[in-house]
């Protein structure tokens, strides 16, 4: 892939640290104005989730809802890389690891995954920076939804999902 494009990494922690000081209801609701605050464009709207626009073109962000309530935030930072561009992808993650813990404070904690991600605990919600195989991810997610999403990661490596 031709110019290949990342989010630069103090742009990343900027967002994220915007992200993390974030003071809303946490209703769907209210998500347009999220939406709107950060600039970003609504592709599609669901009960249960937003399609977003973020810059790196639809369904690059994602504001997902149960019952009417926002669980996480989604957002993709890099475009997709195919495997040639693989080292790319680690190099732009280390860089907005890097850039988000000088915003930040240390990581609250190191995944090694797969897939790898480093945390920043907050009070309700924690900022979750994440490696796929071909792309780097940005989360704002619930602490309750966090929570829940890795006691079932726990079920299912003990084959009990």
């Amino acid at each position: 892939m031709a110019n290949w494009r990342a989010l630069p990494a103090g742009e990343a922690a900027e967002l994220a640290g915007a992200l993390h000081t974030l003071d809303w209801s946490w209703q769907l609701d209210d998500a347009p104005a999220v939406v709107e605050k950060f600039g970003w464009r609504t592709i599609s709207s669901r009960p249960r989730r937003i399609m977003l626009d973020t810059g790196f073109g639809p369904d690059s962000g994602t504001i997902r809802a149960k019952n009417g309530q926002v669980t996480g935030i989604d957002l993709q930072l890099t475009e997709f890389a195919d495997a040639v561009e693989n080292t790319e992808v680690t190099a732009a993650f280390d860089s907005i690891a890097t850039a988000l813990t000088g915003k930040l404070g240390e990581p609250s904690a190191r995944v090694a995954g797969p897939p790898p991600q480093y945390r920043w605990a907050g009070a309700e919600a924690t900022i979750v920076l994440e490696r796929s195989a071909a792309s780097v991810w940005l989360h704002l997610v619930t602490n309750a939804r966090l929570a829940a999403d890795d006691r079932n990661i726990a079920l299912d490596e003990q084959g009990l999902l």
